[in-house]
């Protein structure tokens, strides 16, 4: 069987060999709330694991809250947030349209609280332009969810700027920093955010486990309640394998340059090929993201021909895969319903070189090809 390819690491990344080896004494911990040894020890694994991830977010040991993931971290932030708020002039909730789903379904949450949530705008690039979101920030807002790195483009958008505009007027910043945690160094002070969600299996890491900063006197009130862990912010017993492991995963390396080139060769390739790159050029965007199109060619039938084919990839946010509705995001930047039909990412990480970029992308034209009808001859293997 021929070589299969990996390209979906921005829905989840293979769980690293150094991460699993970190995880397996504590499968069987004792629980960190008893007073026992083996609960204290499970304690201070957890301890440890924060200090790690606090320095590599540039934050204190108190700001980093683990959580089950990043879905949790949004809800817990945007809701959180909602919930703690006494300021009755403050009743608006600003987010961008182009959000993760587990921002963008904070809304009906939101509105039962008896907030208004408007949906700002994208362009062509996927990120909300600065002056339109600018214009909206004003006193009766009491916060602002805008994501550092689009998950299905890599778009990063300036957040440090949206950020100081909020800070002016009062308003928090709640960040989705899912796509950058370890590609970008010292988040919080890059963003200037007051809340951001973080997951480990994104970069190597168990899936199930997940962190929310939060900014020193920042208020949030929980809304999963239990025995008062994580600073009475998120009740239920920790995952102490899973936050051991999101730990080890931090500080694992990853060749930048290695991924990039591999990125840009499958760009290149691609766009030679027939494709169609989504973002405009100059773009700011992760070395990890490709995001093009093969017009014609209904996403859907090349994801699956792809697997087939041995490469893995997919067309958007991993938990609305088995969705028929074309891409949230593109709608947003202004694609037609068939032209968000048509996107496809390939993301990257860890352990692909430039010689597998090349040959998922071979494999990649050669699929569009046969479902267009313009098959070539079968490019060498």
């Amino acid at each position: 069987m021929s070589k299969r390819i990996y390209l979906d690491y921005a829905a989840t990344s293979p769980l690293r060999a150094e991460v699993r080896k970190a995880m397996l004494p504590w499968l069987e911990s004792g629980n960190p709330s008893s007073l026992h040894v083996d609960g204290r020890r499970a304690k201070g694994a957890i301890d440890q694991a924060r200090e790690r991830l606090s320095a590599a977010l540039g934050c204190e040991f108190g700001e980093c809250l683990f959580t089950s993931g990043a879905t949790e971290s949004a809800n817990a932030a945007i809701v959180g947030a909602a919930l703690a708020n006494e300021d009755l002039s403050r009743r608006r909730v600003l987010i961008s349209a182009a959000e993760h789903h587990c921002v963008l379904h904070t809304q009906s949450i939101l509105e039962r609280l008896g907030y208004q949530v408007k949906l700002l705008p994208v362009g062509g690039d996927t990120r909300p332009d600065f002056e339109k979101v600018a214009a909206e920030l004003t006193a009766d807002v009491l916060l602002i969810a805008v994501m550092h790195a689009n998950n299905e483009t890599g778009a990063i958008t300036d957040v440090a700027a949206i950020a100081d505009k909020a800070h002016e007027v009062g308003v928090l910043v709640f960040s989705d920093a899912v796509q950058t945690f370890t590609k970008i160094p010292n988040l919080v002070k890059n963003l200037k955010a007051d809340l951001i969600a973080l997951s480990a299996h994104k970069i190597g890491g168990p899936q199930g486990a997940g962190a929310l900063y939060v900014k020193a006197g920042t208020k949030l009130k929980p809304f999963v309640g239990g025995g008062g862990q994580e600073r009475e912010l998120r009740g239920g017993t920790e995952n102490v394998a899973a936050i051991v492991g999101f730990a080890a995963a931090v500080n694992l390396p990853m060749s930048d340059v290695m991924t990039k080139t591999a990125r840009d060769n499958l760009q290149k390739r691609l766009v030679a090929g027939g494709a169609v790159a989504t973002l405009p050029p100059g773009t700011p965007t992760l070395n990890t993201h490709c995001h093009v199109r093969f017009p014609g060619v209904d996403s859907e039938s090349m994801l699956i021909r792809l697997d087939r084919a041995g490469v893995s990839a997919s067309a958007g946010a991993a938990c609305s895969s088995g969705s028929l509705e074309a891409s949230h995001v593109l709608l947003a930047a202004g694609f037609s319903e068939s032209e968000a039909k048509e996107g496809l990412r390939f993301t990257l990480g860890h352990g692909i070189g430039p010689s597998d970029a090349i040959l998922a992308a071979d494999r990649i034209i050669q699929t569009a090809q046969a479902i267009l009808g313009t098959e070539k001859p079968r490019f060498a293997r």
